[in-house]
């Protein structure tokens, strides 16, 4: 029974060692373009190249900076056969700008690289291309050459520079003699081979970028926007439902937080005796248009009084009331200045006027006495 348990792992050893040594000795593979498929002859354009490997297997990736004769780049290989790159490309045709390599993705053993080159094309035509990297088999000296599947091409079309007095005609009726003719400038763009835009055909993969970026530009701006409103419209509501929440005082608690800051204030103390009396009835008026809903900020005392009559106001209140707006008359219209005890008594009768006219609860209110100057003079 040992035994069967040692073969059955011996050979369960051997399936898995069978497994990765394939793993190992599996060749990189790649793909590679252009990011246009045509340009000018000059324009820089961007080169990619994507390699998928194992970990340890090692390559050679391109090099547009060094230029390398075929035998020169075989000598460099069998001296260092751990390079990492190596020059296949004629600077000829191409010139390098930058370049970088970046890890995309790493599945287990398997690495996605992708280098990127930024060139300027320096030749005219249709410029073929089959993507290839170097690499290192660890049974050979000698490195091996890994190719794309497909080549690629990147169209270069050429740029024209034209005596500019070839587009020029007579023309006794211009002031300088000549005019542009547009008929043989649009004849020798075409015979040179040179389209208008408009007749040039659409090449998607040259805006693709472009596109793709605006798009995801309009989705961040429309979120920030949703984002923007949304916080606004939060706000809003919170702030009104604060403003709801906000129990909405009753007029005598107002009208009596007013007296006492204005007894703190020792206005008539300072010989200010109208600005006493102004603030005093003006007090009393809010409090009134509160109460029995007049207009008591636009009225006289008359009309005051005359409005006050249609409601149940008890006698002594409404008898304070008049000896309060009567002497405030006097001091706003005819610069009186009332004795000290008078503006004491004035102040007491606004206070208690508020206090005998509040709406109260009925039952509470039931045998309170009416308070008045003399009620507390007595007491």
């Amino acid at each position: 029974m040992i035994r069967i348990v040692k073969i059955c792992r011996l050979l369960l050893g051997m399936v898995v060692l069978l497994s990765v040594a394939p793993c190992h000795a599996e060749k990189p593979t790649i793909t590679g373009r252009f990011s246009k498929e045509s340009v000018e002859v000059g324009d820089r354009i961007e080169y990619i190249i994507d390699i998928e490997k194992d970990r340890a297997t090692q390559i050679g990736i391109p090099d547009f900076q060094e230029k390398l004769s075929p035998e020169e780049q075989q000598k460099r290989a069998e001296q260092m056969v751990d390079r990492s790159k190596y020059t296949e490309y004629d600077d000829d045709v191409f010139e390098h700008i930058t370049s970088r390599l970046d890890t995309i993705k790493v599945e287990g053993r398997r690495l996605h690289l992708r280098q990127r080159y930024t060139l300027a094309v320096m030749e005219t035509g249709d410029i073929h291309l089959r993507p290839s990297i170097l690499y290192f088999d660890k049974n050979r000296d000698v490195p091996d050459t890994v190719y794309a599947e497909d080549s690629i091409t990147l169209h270069v079309a050429r740029y024209e520079q034209y005596d500019t007095t070839s587009f020029l005609v007579a023309d006794p009726t211009s002031q300088i003699g000549f005019k542009v003719d547009s008929t043989l400038t649009a004849s020798l763009l075409r015979a040179e081979g040179m389209e208008s835009q408009k007749d040039m055909p659409f090449i998607f993969a040259e805006v693709k970028d472009y596109v793709t970026y605006g798009i995801i530009g309009l989705i961040v701006l429309a979120f920030i926007v949703w984002l923007a409103v949304w916080l606004v419209r939060r706000y809003l509501a919170r702030r009104k439902s604060v403003v709801r929440m906000l129990p909405q005082l009753p007029p005598h608690v107002v009208a009596i937080k007013a007296l006492v800051e204005l007894s703190n204030r020792k206005l008539w103390q300072n010989g200010k005796y109208k600005l006493y009396y102004t603030h005093l009835t003006d007090i009393l008026r809010v409090y009134i248009s509160g109460r029995w809903g007049i207009c008591a900020m636009e009225m006289t005392t008359d009309e005051i009084m005359t409005a006050l009559s249609a409601h149940d106001l008890p006698y002594g209140s409404r008898r304070d009331l008049v000896e309060i707006l009567r002497t405030a008359d006097m001091v706003k219209f005819a610069k009186a200045e009332p004795e000290a005890e008078v503006n004491e008594e004035n102040y007491t009768r606004a206070y208690y006027f508020v206090e005998n006219t509040k709406l109260v609860d009925e039952q509470r209110n039931e045998g309170k006495q009416d308070i008045t100057i003399e009620t507390k003079i007595q007491d």
